[in-house]
C-alpha cells in the first residue's frame, strides 16, 4: 500500500470528494449522460495550490533555552541593583554590588574574636601547666581534684583550637568576599523579574526602590532567586497537546514552526518528547468536537506540554505566539506539475488518465503521462495530458464520457443537498448543522483555511469526506 499523508490526502480530494459524494448519496441513482445530469469538477489549479489544507496544527510559544536564577548569598546584603525587569543583558554585565562596607565591618569582628580565642588558648594551656605542677606536690586526697581541672581545661583548649580553626575559615570566606563584591550575568538574556523581597535590611524593611518600576516584587514566590534572567538568542518551542491527541507527538520528527502573522515565514526543528510529569486538566467545556461541547466533569481531560528545539532562532521573538505542524513536505517547491495520485485511474497501467472536462464541459478520459512518482505525498509529476487550467472529477466508479460538468465548491454542494432535504423532507444523513472546531491551547486540531474562519470535517456514507468552508 503506498504510504499517504493524511494531511495532504485528505484536502487534495477533498472538493472531488465532496462532488462524488453528493452525486451518489442526494442523487439517488447513477449518473448517466442521456439524464442530463451533471458531474462536479475542480481545476487542477485547485487542487495543487500552495494551500497546506487540514494539517495537525498546535499553538505554541517561543521560550527560552536557558533560566539562570541568581541569589543572594546568606548573610550579605545588596547596596544597589544596576539592572530593570525587562532589560536585555549580556554575558558578564553588572547586575548588583555587595555591601563591602558590612563586609568590612564582619571581619574586623573576626579577626578580634580569632586573636580573643588565641588569647584564652594561650590563657588554658599556661593554666594545665601550672596545675600538673602543683598536683605533683599535693596531697593524695587533692590528686583527683588536681587531675579532674587539668582535664576540663584540655577540654576547653580543644575546643578552643576547633573554634580558631572555624573563625579563620570565616575570615577567609570575609577576605575573599571583599574582593568579590560584583554579581555578574553568566549569559545573554532578559530580566524577567527582580524580587524585592529578598532585599531587607536588619528592621526588616525593603530596599528603597529609587528605581522605580525597574524591580518587581514576588513575594510570594516559592523560588529563592533574586533575580531571574531568560536567556536570548536560543530560543525552543513550547506547545501543548491533549492527551487524546498524544499519539501524535512523535519524537524526533520533522516540523515547521509557522508564524500567525505571515503564513509564508517558517522555522523548522525537531519534535521532542512530551513532558508527562507537569500535566495539567481542563474541563471539556473549553474543548469542541466535531460541533459537540459537554459540560459533564465526568470528560476533563489532560494537556501536556512539549517542546521543539529549533534548527535555527533568527527572527522570532521571546513570547512569540506561533503554529507548530508536522514538516510532511508541504514546504518543499517541485518543479513541474503535480497531481495526487487519487484522481489518476490505473496510474500503475501503460494508460493512465483522469476524468476531465473537455472544451464544451463535457466529461472525457484525459489519457496522461506520468514522470516522478512522490511516495511522501502520494503524488506524480504529469509530463503531458493536463494543465493547472484543466478542470477534473473524482474517478467515481459511474462516470461516462460525455456527462456535462460543471465546477463546484463544497459549501455550495453541501447547500444544494440543504435545499434538497427541505424539499423533499427526507433525512440526508449528514448532520444539518455543523459547529466550527475552534483552536485551543489544549492540542485541538486547528485548520489552515483561515486564523479565525476554521474548517470541520465530517466524515460522510462510505467514507466519503466533506470540507466545509465557513465564510462571512
Amino acid at each position: 500500500m503506498k504510504k499517504r499523508i493524511l494531511a495532504v490526502g485528505g484536502i487534495l480530494i477533498a472538493v472531488a470528494a465532496a462532488g462524488s459524494v453528493y452525486w451518489f448519496y442526494f442523487r439517488g441513482s447513477s449518473p448517466n449522460a442521456s439524464t442530463g445530469e451533471t458531474v462536479y469538477v475542480s481545476t487542477v489549479s485547485s487542487l495543487t495550490g500552495n494551500s497546506t489544507g487540514m494539517m495537525n496544527r498546535y499553538a505554541g510559544v517561543v521560550e527560552p533555552q536557558e533560566t539562570v536564577e541568581v541569589t543572594i548569598e546568606s548573610g550579605r546584603k545588596v547596596t544597589e541593583v544596576q539592572v530593570k525587569t525587562g532589560e536585555e543583558v549580556k554575558q558578564g554585565q553588572l547586575l548588583f554590588e555587595y555591601d563591602l562596607s558590612s563586609i568590612q565591618e564582619d571581619l574586623q569582628q573576626a579577626k578580634l574574636d580569632l586573636d580573643r580565642l588565641k588569647n584564652e588558648a594561650l590563657s588554658l594551656s599556661e593554666q594545665i601547666t601550672t596545675l600538673e605542677k602543683e598536683k605533683k606536690k599535693a596531697s593524695q586526697d587533692n590528686q583527683l581534684s588536681y587531675t579532674i581541672e587539668i582535664e576540663t581545661n584540655k577540654m576547653n583548649l580543644k575546643k578552643n583550637e576547633y573554634d580558631q580553626t572555624s573563625k579563620e575559615a570565616e575570615i577567609q570566606k570575609l577576605q575573599n568576599a571583599t574582593g568579590n563584591t560584583e554579581v555578574r550575568s553568566t549569559i545573554d538574556g532578559v530580566i524577567q523579574k527582580i524580587d524585592t523581597s529578598k532585599l531587607s535590611t536588619d528592621d526588616g524593611d525593603s530596599l528603597d526602590e529609587s528605581s522605580g518600576d525597574s524591580m518587581m516584587s514576588d513575594s510570594d514566590s516559592s523560588s529563592n532567586a533574586f533575580i531571574t534572567i531568560l536567556s536570548t538568542g536560543a530560543y525552543r518551542i513550547k506547545g501543548k497537546i491533549n492527551e487524546l491527541n498524544i499519539q501524535n507527538i512523535v519524537e524526533g520528527s520533522p516540523v515547521i514552526i509557522r508564524s500567525r502573522a505571515d503564513e509564508d515565514q517558517i522555522w523548522r526543528g525537531t519534535m521532542g518528547s512530551v513532558d508527562m510529569d507537569n500535566g495539567s486538566t481542563e474541563d471539556s467545556d473549553s474543548m469542541m468536537y466535531y460541533g459537540m461541547s459537554s459540560t459533564d466533569t465526568q470528560t476533563s481531560s489532560s494537556t501536556y506540554p512539549f517542546y521543539v528545539e529549533l534548527e535555527s532562532s533568527e527572527g522570532l521573538m521571546l513570547g512569540q505566539h506561533v503554529y507548530i505542524e508536522p514538516d510532511n513536505g508541504q514546504e518543499d517547491q517541485k518543479d513541474g506539475l503535480w497531481l495526487s495520485d487519487f484522481f489518476i485511474v490505473d496510474a500503475d497501467s501503460t494508460d493512465p488518465y483522469v476524468w476531465a472536462a473537455d472544451d464544451k464541459d463535457k466529461l472525457e478520459k484525459r489519457y496522461l503521462i506520468l514522470g516522478k512518482y512522490d511516495e511522501d505525498l502520494g503524488e506524480y509529476e504529469i509530463v503531458d495530458g493536463l494543465t493547472l487550467k484543466d478542470a477534473i472529477a473524482y474517478p467515481a466508479e459511474n462516470l461516462t464520457e460525455g456527462m456535462d460538468t460543471s465546477t463546484s465548491s463544497a459549501v455550495q454542494i453541501n447547500q444544494d443537498a440543504s435545499d434538497m432535504e427541505s424539499s423533499s423532507g427526507e433525512e440526508s444523513g449528514w448532520e444539518e448543522n455543523t459547529e466550527i472546531i475552534e483552536e485551543s491551547s489544549s492540542g485541538e486540531l486547528i485548520d489552515d483555511f483561515s486564523d479565525e474562519d476554521l474548517v470541520p470535517m465530517e466524515e460522510a456514507p462510505d467514507g466519503g469526506i466533506v470540507v466545509e468552508e465557513v465564510t462571512e
